[in-house]
């Protein structure tokens, strides 16, 4: 981590910072799907929740090693408003992955060396995850 500069470090924080409502939000979307009745759309919900609980843990160990403190979870995080299907659970799936994206996209250019590195390698995981929830595949994800 860049800690001579302070734009690349918060870009990593405010990432981080995205990792941890991500997780809460997967969750609870999770909570409100049936591995039975919809087996396909509760693995693609487990699969983004592990593939964000790996990318905080990225982000907080990158932090950790530069010396930083890394930046909390919020006690609370706004959720999708009432849904109440499938199809509901897996759009708002899908916006909270093309919101991540596009945070993301936002964040690389303020990052520099090694903060920039692992911004990038995690931008191309959210947009895969958009494709593994059913989006089709877009030139420039996050845009």
């Amino acid at each position: 981590m860049t800690t001579a500069n302070s734009a690349s470090t918060e870009a990593v924080q405010a990432a981080l910072a995205v990792e941890h409502a991500s997780i809460y939000v997967l969750g609870a979307l999770g909570g409100r799907t049936s591995a039975t009745s919809s087996p396909a759309l509760a693995r693609a919900l487990t699969d983004a929740y592990d593939d964000h609980v790996n990318a905080r843990e990225a982000l907080a160990a990158h932090v950790v090693a530069a010396g930083i403190e890394p930046v909390a979870p919020s006690a609370v995080y706004d959720l999708p408003a009432r849904i109440r299907s499938d199809a509901g659970i897996g759009a708002a799936a899908l916006r909270l992955e093309k919101d991540t994206t596009a945070t993301y996209l936002s964040l690389v250019p303020k990052a520099t060396g090694s903060d920039r590195t692992l911004l990038i390698q995690l931008l191309c995981r959210a947009a895969a995850r958009q494709l593994d929830l059913g989006a089709e595949p877009v030139a420039f994800p996050g845009t």
